[in-house]
């Protein structure tokens, strides 16, 4: 009867070093995997966001891309259509070798009306193409990101939103290198930016 419980305990202690083993093996893995960044970069916030495609994503998914950013809503008449056509005037004039790198990201303000359905249809409307990225995040996603890009915005009694209106450029790593403000203003700066990187 000892000699039998002795062997339990020896199974019972080989048990509990292979599952501490292969825990500690897949903690290591997953600290190896997890993606440092520059202490400016955006790609740190931890959210979630879903685009106008359905596809849930992270800030750090464009981790490589060169992403150009505007903050809008979808009922906007007037600021907004105009942010996307700088936006496009942009894309236009971007160097042949810098082309496939860029993505064009546009962050609502309007969480409860901008769904990822209104946001697709909005796409359409505005003829964006598959480089064209529309972000629906939470109340708190928004409000982060309009700080970490300088956006200022207000909620109207309307449901309509008064903002400023930034174009920012990001580098490959989701650090701010350029940012004009301004309703069709010179958008050189980040163009210029753009071919540097």
């Amino acid at each position: 009867m000892k000699q039998y419980f002795n062997i339990l305990l020896f199974s019972l202690f080989v048990s509990i070093m292979t599952f501490s083993g292969c825990s500690s093996n897949t903690e290591n893995k997953e600290s190896a995997e997890e993606t440092t960044y520059d202490s400016e970069s955006i790609y740190q916030m931890e959210g979630t966001w879903v685009t106008h495609r359905g596809d849930t994503i992270t800030l750090g998914e464009l981790k490589g891309k060169i992403p150009v950013v505007a903050m809008v809503f979808t009922n906007c008449t007037f600021a907004c259509p105009k942010i996307v056509d700088d936006i496009k005037t942009i894309k236009q004039q971007v160097p042949a070798d810098k082309k496939d790198k860029m993505v064009y990201v546009l962050i609502s303000f309007d969480t409860e009306r901008d769904t990822p359905e209104r946001l697709n249809a909005f796409a359409k409307s505005m003829q964006l193409d598959d480089q064209w990225l529309l972000l629906h995040g939470s109340e708190d996603e928004v409000r982060e990101m309009s700080m970490l890009l300088n956006v200022k915005y207000k909620k109207m009694p309307n449901g309509d939103f008064g903002h400023s209106n930034e174009i920012t450029l990001l580098d490959t790593e989701g650090t701010i290198i350029e940012q004009v403000e301004g309703l069709g203003s010179n958008q050189q700066p980040i163009l210029n930016k753009i071919t540097t990187l």
